[in-house]
C-alpha cells in the first residue's frame, strides 16, 4: 500500500503525454534561461575587475550592453516559460477533470445520494486545481532548479573547490531534508481539502433550498452553521500550512549558515590576494543564486503536498466502482417492449427493505397505472427499471431480455422517463428539447410540440426555438417545464415510457388536452404511469396498488373498477385522492 502512495505522482504524468511537444519546447527554453543566468554574474565580475583596474570605458560600456541584452532575453524567455508551463498544466489537468466527471456521471445513485453537488464540484475542480498549480511550475521550478544547481556547483568547482564543497554540502543537506519531510503536511492538506469540500456542499445545499430557509426564518441557523464550517476550514488550513512550510524554514536556516561560511572564506581569500574583488562578488552572487532554486524547491514541496492530497482524493474517487455492472447486449425486439418483474426484492439500505416480492408482467403496448401512498415503492420500481439501482434479488426483463445483460446505452435508447422534477439546462429551447442532439430536426421538434399543445407558446416567443433558457428553469413556469420534459422524452421515440405524474403541475383544462396528446404519442409504446390523480389512469390497461412495498392489487383496470371489494374501486367511489399522495 505504501508503495502505491509513493508512485502515485507518476500516475499523473500520463496526462502529460499528449502535451509532450510543449514539454520539449519548455525544457529547451529552460536550458537557455539557465545558461544565461550562469553567464550573468560572470559579466558583472569582469565589469568590476575591469573598473578596479581602471580599464577602458569602451570595454565597460560593452560589458554593460551585453548585461542589459542578456537581462532582456532572460525576462522574455521567463514570460514565455511561464505561459507554456501554465498551458501544459491546464491542458493536462483539464483532461483529468473530464475523466473524473465522466467517471462520476457513471456511478450509481447510492454514491450520488451520499454526496452534495457542492462537494462534488470541489472534488472535481478544487482538488485538480491544486494539482494544476503544482504541474504549472513543476518543470520550471523542479527540473529547472536542479539543472541550475548543477550548473552553479559545477562552475564553482572550476573556480574554487573548497568553497564549492561547502556549497555542495549545503545543497545536499537541504535537498535531503526536504525529501525526508516531503509528506509531513499531506494528511493535514487532505483534511483541509475535505473541510473545503464540506463548506462548498453546505453553501450549495442552503442556496438550493433558499425558499425554505427564508420562509422558515432559518437564516440565523444557517449563518451559525456557516461560521462553524468556515472555522473548520481555517483551523485545518492553518495546520496544513504550518506543516507545509517546515521544509522551507529548514532551508532558510541552512542557507544562513552556508552564506556566512562562504563569505568568511571568500573575504579570507581576498585579503590574502588569492582572488579579485570581482571573484569575491561572484562567490556571493552564486551563493545567492544557489538559494533561489533551493527556495523554489521548498515552495514546490508545499505545492507537492497540496497536489498529493488532491491526487489521493482524485484517485480515491476514480477507484470507486459503480454497483451497476453494465451488460454487453445491444439488441431489443422492435416495437413496444414487454416488461416483467420476477420476484423483485429491493432496499436502499440493508435494514430498511423497500420492495417485497414484486411480481408482474406487461405485454407489449400495455399501460400500467401505479398507485399507492408515499413510501409505497412506486418510484423505486421506475428506478430499478432504469437501472439507477440494483435489485437485491429477482430479475427484471424488458422485451424478454434481462436488463442486467443490456448495455446502458441500449436500455436508455429504448426507454424514456418523465419526472416531476424537470431539469432544464443553460441553453436554447431547442437544446433543452433535444438535449443538445444536433441530429434531431426542427420539423421533428415542431411535430412533437404541436401534439402537446406547445406550438402556440413557442411561436409567441421572440426567438422561437432559439430562445435562451436559464439553468434551473427560472425563465419558464412549472407547467411549461413539465410540458417541455414530455416533449423531450417523446422526441427520442421510446418504446417504453415511464411517467411520474406528468400532469401534476398543470391545471385541469391543460391536463385534459395534454392527456389526449399523451395518449396519441403512446399509441405505439408500453407505458407505466405513476399516478397521484385518478383522472390520469382513465386510459391505462392495468392497475397496480402498492402498500409498504407490497402489491395489494394487480389486474385489469376495468375489472378492478367493477369489483366493489377492490381497493381501486373504493378510491373511485370516494375519490380519496389523499391515499395516492
Amino acid at each position: 500500500m505504501k508503495q502505491n502512495k509513493e508512485i502515485s505522482m507518476f500516475w499523473l504524468l500520463r496526462y502529460l503525454i499528449p502535451v509532450k511537444l510543449r514539454m520539449i519546447a519548455l525544457l529547451g527554453l529552460l536550458l537557455i534561461t539557465i545558461a544565461l543566468q550562469l553567464i550573468h554574474p560572470q559579466i558583472i565580475r569582469q565589469f568590476i575587475d575591469t573598473a578596479a583596474e581602471q580599464g577602458a570605458v569602451v570595454s565597460l560600456l560593452s560589458l554593460a550592453g551585453i548585461y542589459l541584452a542578456i537581462a532582456v532575453c532572460i525576462q522574455l524567455i521567463t514570460v514565455t516559460v511561464s505561459f507554456l508551463s501554465n498551458d501544459v498544466a491546464w491542458r493536462a489537468t483539464n483532461q483529468l477533470r473530464a475523466d473524473i466527471l465522466k467517471h462520476c456521471l457513471r456511478l450509481d445513485m447510492r454514491f450520488h445520494n451520499s454526496k452534495t453537488p457542492g462537494e462534488m464540484i470541489e472534488r472535481i475542480d478544487g482538488d485538480v486545481t491544486s494539482m494544476s498549480n503544482f504541474f504549472a511550475m513543476f518543470v520550471v521550478q523542479i527540473i529547472g532548479s536542479l539543472v541550475l544547481l548543477s550548473g552553479i556547483l559545477g562552475y564553482m568547482f572550476v573556480i574554487n573547490w573548497p568553497i564549492a564543497i561547502i556549497m555542495s554540502i549545503f545543497t545536499i543537506i537541504s535537498i535531503l531534508t526536504m525529501i525526508g519531510i516531503r509528506n509531513l503536511g499531506v494528511t493535514a492538506s487532505t483534511a483541509e481539502r475535505q473541510a473545503s469540500a464540506s463548506l462548498f456542499g453546505f453553501i450549495e445545499e442552503r442556496i438550493a433550498g433558499i425558499e425554505d430557509v427564508q420562509t422558515n426564518g432559518s437564516i440565523p441557523y444557517v449563518m451559525n452553521r456557516f461560521h462553524r464550517a468556515m472555522r473548520n476550514v481555517f483551523m485545518s488550513g492553518r495546520k496544513a500550512w504550518m506543516l507545509r512550510v517546515v521544509p522551507w524554514n529548514a532551508t532558510v536556516v541552512l542557507f544562513t549558515i552556508s552564506v556566512t561560511v562562504v563569505l568568511l572564506m571568500g573575504v579570507h581569500l581576498y585579503l590574502k590576494g588569492q582572488v579579485t574583488i570581482g571573484t569575491l562578488f561572484l562567490f556571493f552572487q552564486y551563493t545567492q543564486m544557489l538559494n533561489d532554486p533551493i527556495e523554489q524547491l521548498g515552495n514546490q514541496m508545499q505545492e507537492f503536498q497540496k497536489a498529493k492530497s488532491g491526487l489521493r482524493r482524485s484517485r480515491e474517487l476514480l477507484s470507486i466502482r459503480s454497483e451497476i455492472m453494465e451488460g454487453t447486449e445491444q439488441i431489443l425486439p422492435n416495437g413496444a417492449l414487454s416488461v416483467e418483474f420476477e420476484h423483485i426484492h429491493f432496499s436502499y439500505s440493508k435494514d430498511k427493505p423497500v420492495l417485497h416480492d414484486i411480481h408482474f408482467k406487461l405485454q407489449p403496448g400495455e399501460r400500467l397505472g401505479l398507485i399507492g401512498r408515499t413510501g409505497s415503492g412506486k418510484s423505486s420500481i421506475s428506478r430499478l427499471l432504469l437501472r439507477l439501482y440494483n435489485m437485491d434479488s429477482g430479475v427484471i426483463r424488458i422485451g424478454g431480455t434481462d436488463i442486467r445483460t443490456l448495455s446502458l446505452e441500449a436500455l436508455y435508447r429504448r426507454v424514456g422517463m418523465v419526472t416531476q422534477d424537470v431539469q432544464l439546462f443553460d441553453g436554447t429551447l431547442r437544446d433543452n428539447l433535444t438535449l443538445f442532439n444536433d441530429s434531431v430536426t426542427d420539423d421533428e421538434i415542431i411535430e412533437t410540440v404541436e401534439k402537446l399543445g406547445l406550438r402556440k407558446w413557442i411561436d409567441n416567443l421572440a426567438q422561437g426555438l432559439d430562445t435562451h433558457l436559464s439553468a434551473g428553469g427560472a425563465s419558464v413556469s412549472a407547467g411549461e417545464a413539465q410540458l417541455l420534459a414530455l416533449a423531450r422524452v417523446f422526441l427520442t421515440q421510446p418504446d417504453l415510457v415511464i411517467m411520474d405524474e406528468p400532469s401534476s403541475r398543470l391545471d385541469a383544462a391543460t391536463e385534459a388536452s395534454l392527456q389526449m396528446a399523451v395518449d396519441q404519442l403512446m399509441e405505439h409504446c408500453t407505458g407505466i404511469v405513476i399516478a397521484h390523480r385518478l383522472s390520469t389512469l382513465e386510459k391505462v390497461d392495468k392497475i397496480m396498488v402498492l402498500d409498504h412495498g407490497r402489491i395489494l392489487e394487480f389486474g385489469s383496470r376495468e375489472s378492478l373498477a367493477q369489483d366493489p371489494t377492490s381497493h381501486y374501486a373504493r378510491l373511485l367511489r370516494t375519490d380519496r385522492l389523499e391515499e395516492l399522495a
